[in-house]
């Protein structure tokens, strides 16, 4: 017995067994099928058993077959191993599941008993025990008697997700593969106080457990699901973990497309975000002029908005706005100007693509994006020192992204370049564009202060230049901005 515990243990890759976590109800695996007659019907039974919990879908499947592999070493005394509840907490926490499907078969004359034991994480707790003597050996009659004490246990699981993130009053939840769940459906929120045991079956017979909250889904995928709390009914906070239990749908919550878009456009964080802020920026210009090699630099002040418009989850629409004001001071070169004043803006527009892997609000979110940006500077006018108004623009192509540190804190961060930009000289004091070259990079982070407005400070970095073929041959600005604000959720 300790030969198996040990081979299992070292061939799973166990260094650390968490006695405090819990696996999932609706994650489960099914040991091997033993008989009495040489496993050759227990081979077919399991074949088809396994079939079976993959197409009806009430729990997430996960394959046992590098534990069949160890235990097929040790058939003779297989039922022992199967039994022993080392063992099969091993297997529980390798294969991460919360339910363990044992089943067993005995021969008798032209009969045969079948057994069916369900086994939570701990492999101690029994959820489940049945046993019936079938008077055929037959495996389709087996299968379907062992398949209806697994719906009888699927309705015995007393939660049908779990709440997978937090995030202000809304959370994400996952769903069952065998769950039909609607858009406006009403979900209870619990949190599990202590499982009650049969004193001598070791079977579980009770759930204790308490109501937290009562929610509404507003948004359904494949195998999870958004929805806005509406109700609190502890004092004690919605956690990841916690049980979610799906409502009867009624009359009322198969809602109508019409009352369908009122209730999306009431929940926020639906239609997109709206960031306003004030910041500074260290502007440095350099021009190569009439004058020769010169530089300025100084400090501005400003304002910064953006929006971004969700068209759907995965598709989205882009805005930007920001005007600096300052003044410059010579700090290389002899200019006739001496301390200009500055006057610079950005205007973007454009739309991209989300890359959500673990969901909208909770997981990292990944953005591949373009549009068209202009980039407007307006120095007080020096012709023999190459000052003017001018502008760089054209079409541009940004990826960034975001990822959570905590739950309420979000770092994000993005890179823009325009391939082909056009600069436009206002005042006519350069010749003919050679090149133009612009890079704007960005990082900052968020921070929930309530679940409709987020704090946000930015480090915005960004470079310009022209090469032209004037007398006036080369103009660079360099921006290196930091701004403060917050973001609004619409």
């Amino acid at each position: 017995m300790t030969k198996l515990f040990i081979l299992i243990f070292i061939a799973l890759g166990i260094s650390n067994i968490s006695f405090a976590e819990q696996y999932s109800m609706r994650s489960c695996m099914l040991l091997p099928i033993t008989d009495t007659a040489g496993n050759s019907l227990g081979y077919k039974v399991y074949e088809g058993l396994e079939e079976d919990l993959i197409e009806k879908g009430w729990c997430d499947y996960k394959p046992s077959s590098e534990v069949i592999g160890i235990f097929s070493k040790y058939r003779e005394r297989l039922p022992e191993y199967l039994r022993d509840e080392n063992v099969l907490k091993t297997v529980a926490d390798r294969l991460r599941v919360g339910t363990i499907i044992r089943v067993s078969l005995e021969y008798e004359i032209d009969k045969v008993q079948v057994e069916m034991d369900i086994i939570g994480e701990t492999g101690s707790d029994i959820y489940m025990s049945e046993k019936t003597l079938l008077n055929e050996m037959n495996p389709d009659l087996i299968l379907t008697t062992i398949n209806n004490w697994l719906d009888l246990y699927e309705a015995t699981i007393p939660y049908d997700g779990k709440v997978l993130g937090v995030l202000g009053d809304q959370v994400t939840f996952s769903i069952p593969k065998s769950e039909g769940v609607i858009i406006g459906q009403d979900l209870s929120i619990k949190r599990l106080q202590g499982k009650r045991k049969h004193p001598l079956l070791k079977k579980v017979v009770e759930w204790d457990s308490i109501l937290l909250a009562k929610a509404k889904a507003f948004n359904i995928s494949s195998e999870q699901g958004l929805a806005t709390i509406k109700v609190y009914t502890s004092s004690k906070k919605v956690v990841t973990g916690d049980w979610v239990r799906f409502e009867k749908p009624t009359r009322e919550s198969q809602l109508t497309d019409e009352k369908l878009r009122e209730y999306e456009q009431d929940s926020y964080g639906k239609l997109g975000e709206f960031t306003m802020a004030l910041g500074f920026s260290s502007q440095t210009l350099s021009v190569d002029s009439a004058n020769g090699s010169l530089k300025y630099g100084g400090l501005l002040y400003g304002i910064h908005a953006e929006a971004e418009a969700w068209i759907t989850r995965n598709y989205f629409a882009i805005g930007e706005f920001s005007r600096y004001l300052g003044t410059l001071d010579n700090s290389s070169g002899s200019p006739d100007e001496g301390s200009p004043g500055q006057n610079s803006g950005t205007l973007k527009i454009g739309g991209g693509y989300k890359y959500l892997p673990l969901g909208f609000f909770y997981g990292p979110q990944v953005n591949l994006y373009g549009g068209w940006v202009n980039y407007s500077y307006e120095v007080d006018k020096s012709s023999s020192d190459g000052l003017g108004a001018n502008s760089i623009s054209g079409i541009f192509l940004g990826a960034g992204g975001s990822i959570p540190v905590k739950r309420e804190l979000r770092i994000f961060g993005s890179g823009e370049v325009i391939p082909f930009g056009e600069f436009d000289d206002e005042s006519g004091i350069y010749g003919s564009q050679k090149s133009v070259s612009s890079l704007n990079l960005k990082i900052g982070a968020q921070y929930y202060y309530t679940p409709s407005i987020k704090l946000v400070g930015m480090f915005n970095a960004i470079n310009n230049s022209v090469r032209t073929a004037g007398s006036n041959s080369e103009l660079t600005y360099r921006d290196t901005a930091f701004k403060f604000g917050a973001v609004f959720s619409y």
